[in-house]
């Protein structure tokens, strides 16, 4: 089984992807008061529902996005795909800057994180910190092994990290699968590959 890493930027952002969106979602863009946060929230949810859609073989606004907190039931939590007759993959929001990434793994919990090093105190230490970040938010769903189908992890407490290649120069990215250290990875870009 592979992972899939979902790129897109910024400047893919549109009024339009709000029709794509939940309820809870589109609250959430219009609640930012920085027209660049609303656009990278809207993009995530849009890209996240994109990439569930295509792994599924169904459309984007029909992807069902939980995102209830495990500590206050507030609807801010880490998104988790429900999908009926079967569990959905796992996945994972990321985004800073002008990049938006979302990785999806059907055999077990992942994180994903990319950080634009210029807004870092020590951008020589960017890829440290988004190492740190995908491995906390690999974990904070790994309690839902418990699902029917699930795998346990094989790679040990730490996972599978692997550093990603950002497609824009002046960020740094990381993944972490808690699942098979040998899964293949598969990038993809949408729209369109950034800078085409």
């Amino acid at each position: 089984m592979a992972v899939e890493v979902w790129w897109s930027s910024l400047t893919a952002a549109s009024h339009d992807l709000l029709d794509m969106l939940d309820a809870t979602e589109r609250a959430r863009v219009e609640s930012l008061s920085r027209p660049a946060d609303r656009g990278r929230s809207m993009l995530g949810a849009a890209l996240l529902r994109v990439a569930v859609a295509a792994h599924l073989g169904g459309l984007p606004a029909d992807v069902v996005v939980d995102r209830t907190c495990a500590d206050c039931g507030g609807p801010h939590g880490a998104p988790r795909v429900r999908h009926p007759g079967a569990p959905g993959p796992w996945v994972s929001v990321s985004h800073s800057g002008l990049l938006v990434v979302v990785a999806l793994s059907a055999q077990g919990p992942v994180g994903v994180d990319v950080q634009r090093l210029s807004d870092l105190t020590d951008p020589a230490a960017g890829g440290e910190w988004v190492r740190g970040e995908a491995m906390l938010k690999a974990r904070t769903t790994a309690p839902d092994w418990e699902r029917p189908g699930a795998r346990p992890a094989t790679v040990g407490a730490d996972g599978n990290v692997q550093e990603l290649r950002p497609p824009l120069d002046g960020y740094a990215a990381a993944l972490v699968a808690l699942a098979e250290a040998d899964a293949e990875l598969v990038v993809r870009h949408w729209p369109r590959p950034i800078g085409a």
